[in-house]
C-alpha cells in the first residue's frame, strides 16, 4: 500500500491565494509576475486558468495511496482553504490532522504521526 503524508502542501487554489492577499512566500511570485508583465491584470484570467495546470487541487483526483494530510489553521503562507481544496478533491482513503494554534511551523508530534501512519 502506499502512503502519502504531506504536511502544509502548496501550490494550491492560486487564485483563492491571490483573493486573500497572501501572495507571500510561496506564492510571492505572483505579485512580482504582475508588477513587471501584466501591470494592468488585463490577461489575470488567463494567467490563473494556466496555472491550473500545476495547481495541485486539480490534481488530487489522481491520488491513489492513502493520505494523511497535516494542516496549521493558522497558515498564512499556504491557507488552509487552499490546502482543503486539494484534500477535498482526493478520492483516496484520506485522514486529515488539525494543528488549531499553529501557522506555517514546526508542528509538534507530526514527525511522530507522520511515521505511525507509515508503519501502521
Amino acid at each position: 500500500m502506499k502512503k502519502l503524508a504531506p504536511i502544509y502542501p502548496f501550490l494550491s487554489d492560486y487564485k483563492r491565494t491571490w483573493d486573500m492577499d497572501l501572495d507571500q512566500g510561496a506564492y510571492g511570485e505572483l505579485r512580482t509576475y504582475f508588477r513587471y508583465y501584466d501591470m494592468l491584470h488585463e490577461r489575470e484570467h488567463d494567467i490563473f486558468e494556466k496555472l491550473g495546470y500545476i495547481d495541485i487541487q486539480f490534481l488530487a483526483e489522481r491520488i491513489k495511496g492513502e493520505v494523511m494530510m497535516i494542516v496549521g489553521l493558522m497558515d498564512t503562507i499556504c491557507p488552509p482553504s487552499t490546502q482543503f481544496a486539494a484534500y477535498n478533491k482526493m478520492n483516496a482513503k484520506k485522514r486529515l490532522v488539525i494543528y488549531p494554534d499553529f501557522g506555517h511551523e514546526y508542528l509538534p508530534e507530526s514527525s511522530d504521526r507522520t511515521m505511525q501512519f507509515f508503519l501502521e
